[in-house]
């Protein structure tokens, strides 16, 4: 059983690349543009890094977390699994 790694803090220009990355995936996923999400929207989120990936958490009281890499970008539920097991799910199957 490999060891659970902790988040680390992120320097600004990276979080705000996976920033820029995650507002334009927020909006190709939305119903209509205007339901989508600016990187602007998304500054006050905090940012981490796990692994390969980038964690974003929205403020207050959030049951979606995203994780943001070079293979892509997944969200998962903290009430349904572990970030252990949410980045092991989001990563590509070889």
């Amino acid at each position: 059983m490999s060891e659970q790694q902790e988040p680390a803090a992120v320097p600004d220009d990276v979080a705000h690349a996976g920033r820029v990355r995650l507002a334009e995936w927020l909006t190709a996923e939305a119903p209509s543009p205007e339901l989508g999400a600016t990187p602007e929207e998304l500054a006050d989120w905090a940012a981490y890094q796990a692994a390969e990936y980038l964690v974003f958490v929205p403020p207050g009281y959030a049951n979606l977390i995203f994780l943001v890499a070079e293979h892509g970008i997944s969200s998962f539920a903290p009430s349904e699994q572990t970030l252990e097991q949410a980045m092991v799910a989001a990563r590509p199957q070889s």
